[in-house]
């Protein structure tokens, strides 16, 4: 049977209000509400965009969202894990002010930003899955111990995931620190001898696992978490990784965590894509400004995580006329590990009816 995916156009020409409002639309003519609860303690997953990134979703386009949930008498409120880089989003505090900073607070929405994994992102549960690759996952503590989540992502490419959509929110983005830390171990880096020594990697590794000699740099592997922040930052193609094999293990991890987010959640979940603002990086680079690498599409709504992330990674393709590791300049890249695989774990389907609403 086809899931069905609830689509609105919109686009960062309409303006914030705009878009809050056709995530509202969008919001009641998929029946959500009934997702949630009163009382339910409901985490609304989002990316709060990393340091100097103004590309992400900002915080009034989600806010016709967290009203519903407020009219259903729920108790929202806005969340998102540490990361394993070091930077804004490192721990709760800094996490946090960052959040603030950026309209993610009480102040804009209505509702607090609370941090679900702890101060250090090591508050989590184990949650038992079976899956191919983990038998357990490690989910932040909050996640696991609310009622309902409202998954706000917003679509963009991914340098090791390819594509960072719903999945990728809640797999990667509701995992504790330890979780993270297992999906990021099946990429190993290391640096060719194109390299340049202009020192970029060097400066960016959040785990001081890089250094420099006479002729180029090193990747000490008993250091390196995984990131790819080194990928991210050097411009000259000298980072190396096994992408056909290293980035199917991790998606298919990724999948397998976002299972561990969604245990015993049948039913009171609902998942949305932002696709607008659609970024080869994903919103963890704090650099400004960053390139679009398709026309601004709209918002794309679903009960199944599967579903609503084939349709918008078909939405992308099809508007721009390429696949989405062509447009990330990588044909080595695949999307369809992670969809495919939270499909045969039972996650949700690839069949979907597209219903656009107006």
């Amino acid at each position: 049977m086809a899931s069905k995916v609830y689509f609105i156009k919109a686009s960062v020409n309409d303006g914030e209000k705009v878009i809050s409002e056709k995530a509202r639309t969008l919001f009641k003519a998929g029946g959500f509400a009934g997702c949630f609860k009163e009382n339910d303690f409901t985490a609304v997953k989002v990316h709060v965009g990393e340091g100097d990134n103004n590309t992400h979703i900002t915080a009034p386009c989600i806010k016709g969202l967290i009203d519903e949930l407020l009219a259903l008498k729920t108790k929202p409120f806005v969340t998102d894990t540490s990361t394993l880089y070091v930077g804004r989003r490192h721990n709760a505090i800094d996490h946090t002010i960052l959040a603030a900073e950026h309209g993610f607070c009480f102040d804009t929405l209505g509702i607090p930003f609370l941090p679900p994994d702890g101060l250090f992102g090591t508050s989590e549960t184990p949650v038992q899955v079976n899956g191919e690759i983990n038998e357990e996952v490690f989910i932040a503590s909050g996640i696991v111990r609310c009622q309902s989540i409202l998954s706000v992502a917003h679509f963009t490419g991914h340098v090791a995931a390819c594509a960072a959509g719903t999945l990728k929110t809640l797999g990667m983005g509701c995992a504790s620190r330890k979780g993270k830390m297992r999906q990021h171990a099946a990429l190993t880096l290391s640096i060719g001898d194109d390299c340049t020594r202009c020192g970029e990697c060097f400066n960016h590794c959040p785990a001081d696992a890089i250094t420099l000699d006479d002729v180029k740099a090193h990747i000490d592997q008993d250091k390196c978490i995984g990131c790819a922040e080194c990928l991210v930052a050097c411009r000259f193609n000298a980072v190396r990784c096994n992408w056909g094999e290293e980035s199917e293990v991790l998606q298919r991890s990724l999948a397998e965590h976002a299972m561990g987010v969604l245990k015993g959640k049948k039913n009171r979940a609902a998942f949305f894509n932002y696709i607008i603002s659609v970024t080869k990086d994903c919103d963890c680079v704090k650099s400004p400004d960053l390139t679009t690498i398709v026309d601004d599409i709209g918002i794309a709504a679903s009960t199944d995580p599967v579903a609503v992330d084939k349709a918008t990674l078909d939405l992308v393709e099809n508007k721009a006329g390429k696949k989405l590791a062509e447009l990330l300049d990588n044909d080595e890249l695949s999307p369809h590990y992670q969809i495919e695989h939270a499909e045969r774990i039972g996650l949700g389907t690839t069949n979907y009816e597209l219903i656009e609403v107006h």
